[in-house]
């Protein structure tokens, strides 16, 4: 398992404000994105859209609960990012194939979690290699950094880097990466020889080990934001807590979506089963339109505005009818 793997304590990267924000510049088209991971002067193309694919047959029979599309959700919001879509599949050679096919032509930004470990069903690696028709070899920076910055196990003798073995054929699997046309490695930490593999330019492979996971996403940020159009920016989520039930509600806030959605805003329900509250949503990139909206959903909601679901329940309130 990659975990065991990382020499590094990983802190636990979350955003959670309610109304992302980022700090964005460009202009449509491509942006040349200097790095230290790429050449300065490699074309890179804007991005607004954004999907994960979590691969992992433990995440489809139950072994494991899934929390990095989870986060990826709350990291698109804040970086004001669209985030389209979100799949689940096994860890299959075929299912692989297809799906990061599908989803590098139709979104801009494609995270894949998962399978890409040293053991026989992580075939995430040569999978996607496949998929884009690239070669798999070992990538020397990477192996020279996890030679750098193995740790063993305590029950682990010392590692024998310079004599061919099983166990150096297992390690170099998570060394051997994508290359060509398209593709490069990212390393967004110092401490950490795990890079994110990036294919067919758009596609960017992480581990499905959700510290790592947040860690190298949070890591990515900056080579993001630059990329990112600037209409983009300060994505808000206005919430509302109401006592009406959904079907008190239906009727206005078909109404409300349908005089808002011109200005690109998204009105939302979200029941709140066993609650005193149900919470209505507006979430756009028009802040003040969206403000000016407080007054008029307050009244016909019979609702208060909130920053976090629940703040305003008591103990004496009695639970409404969620719809």
């Amino acid at each position: 398992m990659l975990s065991f793997y990382i020499r590094a304590r990983i802190p636990q990267y979350l955003h959670s404000s309610s109304s992302g924000s980022a700090l964005l510049f460009s202009k449509p088209g491509l942006y040349r994105l200097p790095s230290r991971n790429m050449s300065p002067s490699a074309p890179v193309r804007m991005i607004q859209t954004a999907a994960c694919l979590v691969i992992g047959d433990e995440v489809l029979n139950g072994k494991i609960v899934d929390t990095n599309s989870p986060f990826f959700a709350k990291y698109c919001f804040s970086l004001g990012l669209d985030l389209k879509r979100v799949e689940v599949i096994p860890d299959d050679e075929a299912d692989i194939i297809e799906a990061v096919r599908r989803m590098s032509e139709k979104y801009d930004f494609v995270v894949t979690s998962g399978g890409i470990g040293p053991t026989h069903d992580d075939v995430t690696y040569p999978s996607i290699a496949k998929a884009f028709n690239v070669p798999l070899e070992i990538h020397d920076e990477t192996r020279q950094r996890m030679r750098k910055l193995w740790k063993s196990k305590r029950n682990e003798a010392t590692f024998d880097w310079d004599t061919p073995s099983n166990r150096l054929t297992a390690k170099l699997r998570m060394a051997t990466l994508p290359t060509g046309a398209g593709c490069r490695a990212y390393f967004p930490s110092d401490e950490l020889w795990v890079p994110i593999a990036i294919v067919n330019d758009n596609v960017h492979i992480l581990p499905g080990i959700p510290l790592l996971f947040q860690q190298m996403l949070t890591g990515l940020e900056k080579e993001l934001v630059p990329r990112i159009e600037a209409s983009s920016r300060n994505i808000f989520r206005l919430m509302i807590s109401t006592p009406q039930p959904e079907s008190q509600m239906a009727d206005y806030l078909t109404l409300l979506q349908e005089k808002v959605q011109e200005r690109g805003v998204k009105v939302g329900s979200y029941p709140r089963w066993g609650k005193p509250r149900n919470t209505v949503t507006l979430v756009g990139r028009d802040r003040e339109y969206i403000e000016g909206l407080v007054e008029e959903v307050s009244k016909q909601l019979e609702g208060v505005r909130v920053s976090v679901e629940g703040e305003d329940d008591s103990e004496s309130d009695e639970a409404v009818e969620g719809v």
